[in-house]
């Protein structure tokens, strides 16, 4: 009877041993792979957003539609916020759901409307190079401060899973 009693307890310990092993590895895959998809759709923010900034000063009118959707198809926007929309927390989620929805009223906007690609403000003589820059600006400053707290949403989130 103690035998049977101590193969059950030395088999229950392995169990639960294993099972706390397996819960951290994969709390572990669950934090690389949201750094990783992180990684990929910041660049793919990144990267649409100089694509539509590029064709809007090519074209320096509203821009081709087909040109429009050449650039916004050509990294998976779409799909990788879905999988974040999955994965992530809800902080992280809806921060990239708002960089996502700003980024596309930049595209909605450089093609129904001439566009003049400027910074934050006026030139340096305090001249505003027109109202193609005034829209510009309103269209790029949301977008602008959403990627910034996404980032930081990003941040807290893969900061907080370092120590597992």
């Amino acid at each position: 009877m103690s035998t049977l009693f101590g193969g059950l307890v030395g088999v229950g310990s392995t169990l639960l041993a294993e099972s706390v092993r397996s819960r951290r590895d994969r709390g572990h895959q669950l934090h690389q792979l949201r750094r990783q998809l992180y990684a990929r759709y910041l660049e793919a923010l990144t990267s649409t957003d100089s694509e539509l900034q590029l064709l809007a000063v090519r074209q320096r009118a509203p821009v081709d539609g087909a040109d429009l959707r050449a650039a916004w198809r050509g990294h998976s926007l779409l799909a990788l916020n879905y999988e974040i929309a999955l994965v992530a927390p809800p902080p992280v989620a809806a921060a990239a759901e708002t960089a996502y929805r700003a980024l596309r009223e930049i595209r909605n906007l450089i093609g129904t409307a001439a566009v003049t690609i400027s910074g934050p403000g006026p030139g340096p003589e305090g001249d505003d190079p027109g109202p193609g820059a005034s829209a510009w600006r309103d269209a790029h400053l949301p977008y602008a401060d959403a990627l910034a707290a996404l980032r930081s949403a990003m941040r807290a989130d893969v900061g907080s899973g370092q120590g597992s």
